[in-house]
């Protein structure tokens, strides 16, 4: 008897949970950011955290870049469907990428410093 509570429990828990998050307005993710190329032998720590919101993404520098780096938003089939240069970016700034008007499929964002690309994968849904 016991072991049928603890699973009841379980699940009516779980459904809590779901509904709580269908009831959020506000949905933001997280993009996990992975180096695609790099012609140095030392590891490269990720400069950058993205952050994938409703209508845009939110770009926040984690550490000093004194260097040209590129966005890029590419589409599946390597579209670039924005590309934006910044000279020397601000660490204490967020920097935003605006997705409106963008159609519903798998895109990519690139980072681009000189010879080292790092790449976030992300999705738009209906």
């Amino acid at each position: 008897m016991k072991r049928l509570s603890i699973v009841l429990l379980l699940i009516g828990i779980s459904f809590m949970t779901m509904e709580a998050n269908t009831l959020s307005e506000h949905r933001t993710k997280r993009l996990v950011i992975k180096i695609w190329h790099q012609h140095r032998e030392v590891p490269v720590s990720i400069p950058i955290e993205a952050i994938l919101d409703e209508n845009s993404i939110e770009v926040r520098f984690l550490e000093h870049v004194d260097k040209q780096v590129i966005f890029q938003v590419k589409d599946q089939q390597g579209n670039i469907m924005f590309q934006d240069v910044i000279v020397t970016p601000n660490e204490a700034e967020v920097y935003k990428i605006d997705l409106e008007g963008f159609k519903v499929g798998h895109y990519e964002l690139l980072y681009i410093e000189e010879d080292t690309t790092f790449i976030g994968k992300f999705s738009i849904e209906q």
